[in-house]
């Protein structure tokens, strides 16, 4: 399985994924036990051993390090700070722009946040009006706001102060997430 977000398909020639999809790799069940999965050690352990050499290092982690998963835990690590301030643990919504890229609700919903859409405008802009109601509305419960700055498809919020002083003033604070 690899978790991909648009950022790693597009920067992933397809002649580097066919590999992925035959069979002898792709067909693997996610928890068969380790000693069934022997050849996957071995090319795992050779790739390792193959990039410490050409780099010098001393150790290689293939762990990945696809957008998604960072999402998540720089999600789950802002609400552990968030709720875990002055007794702020009730804390659970997050707002989250229409416009935003599917991987920022599902990292918050992953980090144990609920979702509360705020509406944009026809140019992708978070509706000022719409947010400062909604972070109004769950001013007691607000952990976040969630954006992509710039954002998935590239505005530059120009009320990104304005957006920011609603969230701070509504008890949330402000997780920022890298382009896709």
């Amino acid at each position: 399985m690899i978790p991909l977000g648009s950022c790693t398909m597009k920067l992933n020639a397809t002649v580097e994924m066919f590999p992925v999809s035959w069979p002898e790799f792709s067909r693997l069940h996610p928890f068969v036990p380790l000693r069934q999965a022997q050849g996957y050690q071995i090319l795992f352990q050779q790739l390792e051993d193959w990039l410490s050499e050409m780099t010098g290092f001393t150790g290689i982690s293939l762990q990945t390090q696809c957008r998604i998963a960072g999402r998540i835990r720089r999600a789950a690590r802002s609400f552990t700070n968030i709720t875990g301030i002055g007794g702020q643990g009730h804390r659970d919504i997050c707002l989250i722009p229409h416009s935003a890229h599917g991987t920022n609700p599902a990292s918050a919903v992953m980090a144990g946040m609920k979702v509360v859409v705020v509406a944009c405008d026809a140019e992708g802009n978070i509706n000022v009006a719409d947010l400062k109601a909604k972070a109004e509305a769950h001013r007691d419960n607000l952990a976040a706001l969630m954006v992509t700055y710039p954002s998935t498809h590239g505005v530059f919020e120009e009320t990104i102060r304005e957006i920011c002083e609603i969230v701070h003033a509504n008890g949330g604070r402000f997780i920022w997430t890298a382009p896709i």
